[in-house]
């Protein structure tokens, strides 16, 4: 009974344990990093409009309005 008892605990050790979050974290971010990549590089292989351009423009246009005064 007492190895059952034993078993049980180091489960519970086990389960509330938080060793490799990070990595499972980073696995996440690097999965949607992907799959921005895969949407952008789609919309630019369907014909669609000048993506490049269209993200420099609105970044300066961002640029200007915080620096204006």
């Amino acid at each position: 009974m007492e190895a059952m008892w034993t078993t049980m605990v180091r489960f519970a050790q086990r389960m509330t344990n938080r060793r490799g979050q990070g990595t499972v974290e980073y696995l996440g971010l690097v999965l949607a990093v992907g799959a921005l990549l895969l949407a952008v590089s789609v919309q630019v292989k369907g014909g669609g409009a000048d993506i490049g351009g269209q993200i420099s423009k609105s970044m300066e246009k961002a640029i200007s309005s915080i620096a204006q005064p």
